[in-house]
């Protein structure tokens, strides 16, 4: 498994977050055709058709690509989260 830093809104910090070692997340390429595996899901998709996370980071805060379905849902969670 691979860890990587899922944000949780109730501590206001990282958890750890394990994705099986087959998955590709991505944080950045120059290859937006790249196919890319969204850390939440683990769809494929095309790195040029993801959207950065605003929960999964790397430890400098930079977010992964996931997918659109995902990203909506990261986006219900935090709106939900902030009122």
């Amino acid at each position: 498994m691979t860890v990587l830093r899922k944000w949780n809104y109730k501590t206001h910090d990282y958890d750890p977050y394990e994705i099986p070692d087959d998955w590709h997340p991505c944080v950045y390429t120059n290859d937006m055709d790249a196919i890319v595996t969204c850390p939440q899901c683990g769809k494929k998709i095309r790195y040029g058709d993801g959207y950065t996370s605003n929960e999964i980071h790397t430890s400098m805060g930079m977010g992964y690509a996931v997918c659109k379905d995902c990203y909506e849902k990261e986006m219900e969670r935090r709106m939900h989260e902030e009122h």
